[in-house]
């Protein structure tokens, strides 16, 4: 009998909610804060045996001393043998179960007499509550067992403002209440007053006892963190007359449906893979929570949801560019509804945006550097060169929202919500700008790139590009506003044509001789850079080049980045071997991306590739990697009206990768590859949104139907037709163009002669002399248009996709 006992207990810690070896994470100790597995469910999240909580949108601090307000964790609770306050354990393992998001502590008795099973997780419909969940289990022992517990909640909250404490009953059991409001706002001008926290909470017993004439005893204690005393009245009485745990599985199901990506043939990166998306989804809402949250989601923070306190390595809680261009194009991806959430928070905080760019001098909205609960610059005093000169985030946010609306071609959306977003935030550049009469084109000065190392430099290519994106989806969504069903009707017409044309001649620094971009003007080749930069033009924003001109991009900066940058960076070069079939440097660069950055023994993501701890629970880096997945070796890309698989295949050393689920204009599929062949699998959508898509497979087009599936072995593209296709009477034709930059304004003008000039000739040469001008200027333009060679950027490769497509099926 006690050996059954023993056996069942070892199947309930190795098998718990159907777990396998790929989702579970041990040690026989704890590690240092810094690598220590944080859990989190989009509305509370903290750090494992921490002492704080942290709520989605609760900051505390004026402005660049903005934080996550440490709120104390009653939920701490911890086995006393196995307290994360010995410096030595004794007969305790630890667990990180990601498939069920819980953490799990092992107490075993050396004289086998006992054991105990602790679980700590956030419920993810129950999404205010913290469930500690422990069972003492008899084996050989006849006498009472005792357990000694603890309840470590840390020192007193700087950042709170307490009422006396309260009690409640919720039906017979008595729970402490503590109340209050963070001490400071972030910002007067948006926040008249500190958030207001309310926590219910139960004071452990020391020592929990099983009677001699028990065989086991489970002890449930829930901890509620909530914003009043009214929710925390709903969680509690929902929490008893539901089954939480069931509730809980379901949404982890959900999750992983979603985030489930497998390889097989190589655990090891399975796990990483695993570890990688858990971690990145864990900060985000769930899709059913109990009840609705009274703050709208507030965005990514490099380190997730559950820190961010004061320690500056954990950057406070704040939002960054990580946010866009790191974190939401997987997240899009997998899940578009949490995707348009990080969007929405963008959203709220326009009014912070609007008057940051007023007072620097610039029209429209300039996003913050860094921003938490009000959107106004939050970077700390002592990085003053940040704010001043990393200016490319404005134009960050707005990409994101070009490929929201390119995964889901939500017109609606984007002439409601996404309207003023993307004109204001064009509006800023085209302020931004200076006209250089020398060269005939438009600079972009007293900038900072992604490459942190240097700044106060002259046509940052990355920032120029970006921002040229930012202008063309400006017109373009301009537009659509103004006409029926738009949020602007008063869009100005004259104003769109001026974001086309400083776009299109913004400068584009390009050295012909070796082929390459410079980083930005003053660029001394060999010079170090912190991370990825020039090489982000071909991947996220495949701004189309000659081949050889990516090549040699990918070559140089390779060999300049500092080797402790950011992971993210080797994703980046990742995805570009890839692009250009490089598969040995590819799988180099992929192995780097991960390998220097994953902090034993619970897969915890760092942000220094040095073996330093930096940054604990960087996602930003979780994010990058995925997508050199799903981007990268699965070849998945958006564009206009078109998503397109190219060249998939398993990442190096596996023999399959599956990818559960892929969101494109209301459809779901599965994308299952394997070494040579890959198979499409459609679900989850209504006739309509099928009647919309075309589905063209190794350039054979094919009846596209719910629940079939679809084998080819190169490419695959999904066409989307929107209503905009057939223009009524009353819609105005809106064209998104092509990315295209570094052209004279007289060549945009197809003569170089400017109408001025024409008329100051006509002045003193009178008709005949401008006649010949003209002549002069025609002829001299029609050699050069012949003559023109691609220079790095004004050849496209990717309009060609559905017409070369169709010619290949004969249609």
């Amino acid at each position: 009998m006690n050996l059954l006992a023993v056996f069942s207990f070892a199947l309930s810690v190795l098998s718990v909610a159907g777990s396998d070896y790929t989702f579970l994470f041990n040690a026989t100790k704890l590690p240092n804060k810094a690598v220590t597995p944080t859990l989190a469910n989009g509305h509370l999240g903290f750090v494992v045996y921490g002492d704080s909580v942290h709520l989605n949108g609760v900051y505390n601090g004026l402005r660049g001393v903005s934080h996550r307000a440490r709120i104390p964790n009653f939920a701490n609770i911890q086995i006393g043998n196995c307290s994360s306050l010995k410096v030595q354990t004794k007969n305790c393992r630890y667990q990180l179960d990601m498939r069920s998001g819980k953490f799990r502590t092992t107490l075993k008795d050396p004289a086998d007499g006992y054991s105990v099973l602790h679980e700590v997780y956030p419920n993810r419909h129950f999404d205010q509550t913290i469930v500690n969940r422990i069972t003492v289990r008899r084996l050989q022992s006849t006498q009472p067992i005792e357990i000694e517990m603890r309840q470590l909640t840390g020192p007193k909250s700087v950042d709170l403002e307490l009422d006396p404490l309260d009690t409640m009953d919720a039906r017979g059991e008595v729970y402490f209440l503590m109340c209050g409001r963070t001490k400071e706002v972030e910002d007067p001008r948006y926040q008249p007053q500190g958030h207001s926290i309310c926590v219910a909470y139960k004071q452990i017993p020391r020592t929990l006892t099983l009677a001699p004439d028990e065989t086991e005893r489970t002890f449930v204690f829930f901890t509620v963190f909530s914003r009043s005393r009214e929710e925390v009245e709903r969680e509690l009485t929902g929490l008893r007359n539901h089954d939480y745990e069931q509730l809980h599985r379901h949404e982890m199901d959900r999750m992983w449906q979603k985030y489930g990506i497998t390889v097989e043939g190589n655990d090891r990166l399975d796990r990483v893979i695993k570890a990688s998306a858990f971690y990145l989804s864990s900060s985000l809402p769930s899709q059913g929570t109990y009840q609705p949250s009274s703050y709208p989601f507030y965005g990514l923070s490099p380190s997730g949801l559950g820190r961010g306190g004061k320690e500056l390595a954990e950057y406070q809680g704040h939002s960054f560019w990580d946010t866009e261009m790191w974190m939401f194009p997987p997240i899009l991806l997998l899940d578009p509804v949490n995707a348009r959430k990080l969007l929405h928070y963008r959203t709220l905080v326009t009014e912070a945006a609007a008057d940051n760019a007023r007072s620097n001098g610039y029209e429209g909205w300039q996003y913050a550097w860094e921003s938490a609960f009000t959107g106004s610059e939050t970077t700390p005093d002592f990085c003053p060169q940040v704010p001043e000169y990393q200016h490319h985030i404005t134009a960050d946010i707005a990409y994101a929202a070009r490929l929201y609306y390119y995964a889901t071609g939500d017109l609606d959306w984007l002439r409601t919500e996404a309207c003023q977003l993307v004109y204001e935030t064009a509006r800023f550049w085209k302020s931004r700008v200076d006209y250089n009469p020398e060269t005939d084109t438009f600079d972009i000065g007293r900038i900072m790139g992604p490459d942190e190392d240097h700044h106060n430099v002259t046509n940052s290519i990355y920032t120029n590009v970006v921002a040229a994106h930012n202008l063309f989806f400006g017109a373009f969504v301009g537009c659509q506003c103004s006409g029926p069903g738009g949020k602007h009707p008063q869009v100005n017409e004259k104003e769109l044509q001026q974001f086309l044309r400083i776009a299109r001649s913004l400068s584009l620094p390009y050295n012909e001789q070796y082929d390459v971009h410079p980083e930005y003007k003053e660029y001394t080749f060999g010079t170090k850079i912190k991370q990825a930069d020039v090489v982000l033009l071909g991947y996220p924003l495949e701004f189309p080049m000659k081949v050889s001109t990516k090549a040699n991009n990918l070559k140089l900066y390779s060999m300049v980045t500092r080797a402790d940058g950011p992971a993210m960076t080797w994703a980046i070069h990742t995805i570009g071997h890839l692009d250009l079939n490089q598969q040995q440097e590819a799988a180099m660069m992929f192995r780097k991306s991960y390998q220097q950055y994953l902090r034993a023994p619970f897969h915890v993501w760092s942000e220094n590739g040095d073996g330093a701890d930096g940054a604990g629970n960087f996602i930003t880096g979780a994010g990058g990697f995925l997508q050199s997945v799903i981007n990268g070796y699965a070849g998945v890309r958006l564009r206009h009206k078109q998503l397109v698989i190219t060249s998939p295949q398993p990442p190096p050393d596996t023999t399959r990768l599956f990818i559960p689920e892929i969101n494109y204009a209301g459809i779901r599929f599965s994308l299952d590859i394997e070494r040579h062949s890959f198979r499409l699998v459609f679900s989850g959508a209504g006739s309509d949104a099928f009647d919309k898509l075309t589905l063209l497979v190794d350039g054979l087009e094919l009846n596209l139907y719910d629940g079939c599936d679809y084998t080819g072995k190169h490419d695959a593209v999904l066409l989307l037709r929107l209503e905009d296709d057939a223009v009524g009477e009353q819609q105005p034709v809106c064209t998104l163009h092509e990315t295209v930059l570094g052209m004279r304004l007289a060549d945009q003008d197809g003569k170089l002669f400017t109408t001025v000039q024409l008329m100051v000739i006509a002045l003193v040469v009178g008709l005949a002399g401008v006649l010949y001008v003209l002549r002069v200027t025609l002829g001299a333009k029609r050699k050069e248009t012949v003559g023109k060679s691609s220079k790095g950027g004004t050849t496209s490769q990717h309009k060609p996709i559905r017409r070369k497509l169709k010619n290949k099926s004969g249609k």
